[in-house]
C-alpha cells in the first residue's frame, strides 16, 4: 500500500488525508479511498477492501500548521477518545479501553495505572522525511535557536550533518495512550523557498509553515467495554476472562483525535482548535466525509476527528504467534 516493494522503505507517495481539500479549503485532488478515517473500504487492492487495522499496529501521521508555531516551546496536543462501531456500521457507542501489562491485568487507558510511555523518532526508516526538510530545519535552529556559545562550537554545516545523522534519530517522548503532545523536536519547517518578496526574511518565510510528525497505536491485547462500566464490581461477581460478554468484539474500535495547538508551552489555554473552534471546523474545511460508503454499499456514520478503525476482535499478536509443526 505505502511501499513500492515488499520490504522496501521506498514510498509509493500514497497518503490518507482529512478530506479532499487542503488546509485552506482548496481542492487537493485526492479522491476516495485516500481519505480518513482508515476503515473497511480504505484499501484500494482487491481482497483487502474490507480490512481494517489489527490492534497493536501503529500508524504514522503528520500535521501541518501555519503562522507563529515555530517556537521551541510550541507544540500540538492530541487527545484520543474511543468508540465502538458495529460490523455493519449502524450503531456506535463510547467505550473505555483496557489492556494487560505483564502481571497487571485490565489496566484502563487513562487511569492512574496506565503508565505506558509512547515515543516517536522523527527520522525513522519508514517515515521518509525529505532530507531538504531536515536540512532547512537544522539551518534555522543553528541561526535562531542556538546560543552564541553553542554556535562557536561548530559550523552550520556541522550542525546540519549532526541533526540529520544523529539528533533526528533520537526517541522523543510524546505522551501516553490517552494523551500526546508533539514537541518541537519532531517538527520540521516547510515554508516557501521561492518567489519570496525581497522585503521578507528567507528564514522567516521558511519557518512560517510547520510539519509535525507523530504515530499512535492501541495495545495489541485491548478490551473495549461501554464507557463507565465498573469492571471491578463485575469481576467480584464473576471471573472475568478474555471471552467475557462484557467485552465488545463484533465490530471496530474507532480512534478519534481532538487536536489543539499550544503556544509557548501553555497547556491551559490552547491556541487553535481543529474541531471545536468558535468560528470554523477544520475537519469540514478540509472536506471530511461524515457518511463514507464502502465497497458493499454500506454507509458509515463517522464523526469529525475519526482517524482509524481497529478490529475489535483481531490483534497483531495473531500474525506473530509461533507455529509448532506436527
Amino acid at each position: 500500500m505505502f511501499r513500492k516493494r515488499m520490504g522496501s522503505p521506498e514510498p509509493t507517495g500514497v497518503s490518507y488525508w482529512t478530506g479532499g481539500n487542503g488546509i485552506d479549503g482548496d481542492p487537493r485532488g485526492n479522491l476516495a479511498p485516500y481519505v480518513l478515517p482508515i476503515r473497511p473500504g480504505s484499501h484500494p487492492v482487491q481482497g483487502f477492501r474490507n480490512a481494517a487495522v489489527k490492534t497493536g499496529y501503529h500508524f504514522k501521521f503528520d500535521l501541518k500548521t501555519k503562522g507563529n508555531m515555530f517556537g521551541k516551546q510550541d507544540g500540538i496536543r492530541i487527545t484520543p477518545t474511543f468508540s465502538f462501531v458495529s460490523k455493519d456500521g449502524t450503531t456506535r457507542q463510547e467505550v473505555d479501553l483496557y489492556y494487560h501489562r505483564g502481571q497487571d491485568r485490565l489496566i484502563r487507558i487513562g487511569s492512574a495505572q496506565d503508565l505506558e510511555k509512547r515515543f516517536v523518532v522523527l527520522n525513522s526508516r519508514l517515515r521518509n522525511v525529505p532530507g531538504t526538510e531536515l536540512g532547512d530545519t537544522a539551518r534555522y535552529q543553528y541561526t535562531y535557536e542556538l546560543s552564541a556559545e553553542e554556535r562557536n562550537q561548530g559550523t552550520m554545516a556541522e550542525h546540519m550533518v549532526r541533526f540529520v545523522d544523529q539528533t533526528s534519530h533520537h526517541k522523543t517522548w510524546v505522551g501516553r495512550y490517552d494523551w500526546m503532545i508533539l514537541p518541537s523536536q519532531i517538527r520540521t519547517l516547510i515554508g516557501p523557498k521561492t518567489d519570496i518578496p525581497s522585503s521578507v526574511n528567507v528564514d522567516r518565510a521558511n519557518a512560517a509553515i510547520q510539519r509535525w510528525y507523530g504515530e499512535y497505536s492501541l495495545p495489541a491485547d485491548v478490551y473495549a467495554v461501554p464507557k463507565g462500566t465498573d469492571l471491578e464490581s463485575l469481576a467480584r461477581q464473576n471471573q472475568l476472562d478474555e471471552k467475557a460478554t462484557v467485552f465488545l468484539r463484533d465490530g471496530y474500535i474507532v480512534v478519534n483525535f481532538n487536536i489543539e495547538t499550544l503556544r509557548s508551552g501553555n497547556t491551559n489555554a490552547p491556541h487553535l482548535q481543529y474541531i471545536h473552534a468558535p468560528l470554523m471546523n477544520q475537519w469540514q474545511m478540509e472536506g471530511f466525509d461524515n457518511s463514507p460508503v464502502d465497497g458493499q454499499g454500506r454507509s458509515w456514520s463517522m464523526q469529525d476527528g475519526d482517524v482509524v478503525l481497529y478490529h475489535a476482535d483481531q490483534s497483531s499478536r495473531n500474525d506473530f504467534q509461533s507455529q509448532v509443526p506436527h
